[in-house]
């Protein structure tokens, strides 16, 4: 799309102006136009892991598409991505931790601290890594640990005190990103998959 065709798409958007009444948080009457929230804590972290990785590969999807959105999708796009990893590690962590008495870790967003649990939790059941699979998702999680390793990078463009935060990159092949993601999403669910007959073949 060109400069000229995007400019004139924002100028032939429909304007909508607030309105006496409006209401963020309200429910249809047809059960089936809402979304469901989980009140439940393991239930809600499940589909929050698959929430946060899926609206990515939708932004993905969409930025790809149409290259006028990429530059403002990016930062959405790798917060996601990095949210979907915390998650999926503190996931694993808490789910099957208690059994080789490795503790939950909720209070922390150190993608290598957690990294390091999962680690722990592993060899606890004895995990061989007889493919070397995970040096290389050790990487990846370290890659993305110091690209953002508080969980701030892309959500704000300053810090607490207005000094611009750093970023690592200034141009990134989203198609490559999310193709890197959906490889870890197998490694996760394979672990959960490994971990849990492991958990149940246990006294």
């Amino acid at each position: 799309m060109t400069e000229e065709n995007a400019f004139e798409s924002i100028l032939n958007r429909e304007f909508r102006w607030p309105k006496a009444g409006d209401r963020p948080f309200t429910q249809s009457q047809n059960w089936q136009d809402n979304a469901y929230i989980d009140p439940h804590g393991h239930g809600r972290l499940v589909m929050m892991m698959a929430g946060y990785k899926r609206a990515a590969d939708l932004m993905v999807e969409r930025a790809i598409a149409d290259d006028v959105d990429q530059s403002s999708l990016v930062y959405p796009i790798i917060f996601n991505y990095r949210q979907f990893i915390e998650l999926s590690l503190k996931y694993l962590i808490s789910t099957y931790g208690h059994t080789v008495g490795v503790d939950a870790i909720w209070n922390t967003h150190d993608l290598g601290d957690l990294w390091k649990a999962l680690m722990a939790v592993l060899t606890g059941y004895g995990h061989r890594d007889v493919d070397g699979t995970d040096p290389t998702v050790a990487q990846i999680v370290a890659e993305f640990a110091k690209v953002d390793p508080k969980s701030f990078s892309y959500r704000y463009p300053v810090d607490i005190k207005g000094r611009p935060i750093p970023i690592a990159h200034s141009e990134l092949d989203l198609a490559a990103l999310a193709d890197v993601m959906n490889a870890l999403d197998g490694y996760f669910s394979g672990t959960d998959g490994y971990l849990d007959s492991l958990q149940g073949a246990g006294p």
